[in-house]
């Protein structure tokens, strides 16, 4: 009876895993972020889930910029500069979600 309820489990603890493996930006998440725009990300679910988003969106544009790859990795890192200046917005939240969502768009162009 107890190998059952063993077999019966481990799907839901292997969803369980998966899906808590799906969390969290796409960085890591320390006491000591670079920015506490990073911070803001972090702590939201809703951030995360677009910085994910972003990371698959531009190693998906990464893989097909062929010659064009240094100036997308150049124009990523301003981007990121710019996204972490909304620590200065009054609703920081809204301004990295529009950032985010602004650079999404031009990726997938």
């Amino acid at each position: 009876m107890h190998s059952f309820i063993r077999a019966a489990l481990l799907p839901v603890a292997i969803f369980a895993i998966s899906a808590h493996a799906q969390t969290g930006p796409s960085f890591k998440c320390s006491a000591n972020m670079a920015s506490s725009v990073e911070t803001l990300i972090c702590g939201s679910e809703a951030l995360s889930a677009l910085d994910r988003q972003m990371a698959s969106t531009y190693n998906t544009a990464l893989k097909k910029a062929g010659s064009q790859a240094k100036m997308l990795k150049a124009e990523q890192r301003g981007w990121i500069k710019g996204r972490n200046d909304c620590w200065k917005a009054d609703d920081k939240q809204a301004c990295i979600r529009d950032s985010y969502k602004q650079r999404l768009v031009e990726l997938q162009q």
